[in-house]
């Protein structure tokens, strides 16, 4: 566990300590907490990975308390205002389990099926079956303007 906060921390020493939009050429990972914006309390994390304008997604974590009380829809929601609004990205990948056994949640499961349509491989793993799938800019838009969802916002802490 040391280890993976440490490489968290020179991971994210490297990304700039402004706000920044990605540019073609760079690359690097970004560790980012999530917290709720109440209480500013940790409720999780998610990695990206950037290559150029390309965010790569492979994790999204909640800790166990948080888990089934509706907050994983709204995580989805900021990530991908972060990754397109923010850092500009033209491109998110994530990586999606394709049985019903993972995502409990029907809403969260609709959430993840209906905007990320372009699935690029299936492959499979101990824990089951996956696609690595991949949203647009222009699919974002598109999704969260007739999405309820469009007026949730959310609060960047840039350091």
């Amino acid at each position: 566990q040391k280890y993976f906060f440490y490489k968290a921390n020179k991971q994210n020493s490297i990304f700039p300590k402004t706000p920044n939009t990605l540019k073609d050429g760079e690359k690097g990972y970004l560790n980012i907490t999530i917290c709720l914006k109440s209480t500013d309390a940790p409720i999780g994390y998610y990695i990206i990975k950037y290559m150029g304008t390309r965010i790569e997604n492979p994790i999204t974590a909640l800790i166990p308390e948080k888990r089934g009380k509706g907050l994983y829809s709204e995580i989805i929601v900021t990530k991908m205002r972060f990754s397109f609004d923010t850092l500009e990205a033209t491109e998110v990948m994530g990586i999606l389990p394709t049985s019903d056994t993972w995502l409990r949640n029907a809403a969260v499961k609709h959430t993840v099926d209906s905007l990320y349509t372009h699935d690029e491989r299936i492959f499979s793993v101990d824990q089951g079956e996956y696609r690595q799938t991949t949203a647009t800019k222009a699919e974002w838009d598109s999704w969260i303007a007739s999405s309820p969802k469009k007026s949730l916002s959310y609060n960047l802490t840039w350091d």
